[in-house]
């Protein structure tokens, strides 16, 4: 074999090698490379305030608290009501005398411990109230994980679905101060996830029925 004929092999066994390895990275890209569809389903979008409302029993707990906190107001106008009737006892007695004195000085600590007793109160709601939005929250952010992962999603963002009211400012500083600008309707997962918590409630609800 002389030389140009080695030279002509040595550049074509050049060329089939590096077909191979360009063919070789191309496979390894492509398996390495998301597809199309997984793309798109990498980051999607959840209204949690809608979510709260479709709760099937956060709505439901939430007016229990309001009652309650209703019932004690009221509660608490009639005894300040009872407070004013026992005062106008004092009017029997001399502004001087000791038993004026002994009167006022019961009726003052009364009134001061029926106001310590309506601001434990008041607290003790605020916690349950903040209790519940937590608990109802952590439950939601599971479903909403348990989802993304079976959908393959890699993060799911909060945002607010509402359409901005022009007439309401509040409104407007909102959409405006919002972290998404724009979106497609397959990115929004929420009523996936309000389909599914209604589901496991019915079937808990369910499940507890069978059991009776």
């Amino acid at each position: 074999m002389n030389e140009t004929q080695q030279r002509s092999r040595y550049f074509s066994n050049f060329r089939s090698l590096t077909t191979a390895a360009a063919v070789a990275l191309t496979c390894v890209a492509t398996l390495l490379a998301p597809s199309a569809a997984q793309a798109q389903t990498n980051v999607a979008l959840v209204d949690i305030g809608m979510i709260f409302k479709s709760h099937p029993v956060f709505g439901q707990q939430l007016e229990g608290l309001r009652k309650e906190a209703e019932q004690f107001k009221a509660q608490t106008q009639q005894m300040q009501q009872a407070l004013m009737q026992e005062a106008q006892g004092l009017k029997e007695y001399e502004p001087t005398s000791p038993e004026f004195k002994a009167e006022e000085t019961r009726l003052a600590q009364k009134s001061a411990a029926k106001e310590v007793e309506q601001r434990n109160k008041m607290r003790d709601l605020m916690k349950k109230e903040a209790q519940l939005h937590f608990d109802t929250y952590n439950e939601i952010k599971v479903i909403i994980a348990d989802y993304a992962q079976k959908q393959g999603v890699r993060m799911v963002m909060r945002y607010n679905s509402q359409p901005v009211d022009p007439a309401v400012p509040a409104s407007i500083m909102q959409k405006v101060n919002g972290s998404i600008v724009f979106h497609t309707n397959q990115k929004d997962i929420t009523q996936e996830i309000v389909g599914q918590i209604a589901r496991t409630y019915a079937a808990s609800r369910d499940g507890t029925a069978n059991r009776r």
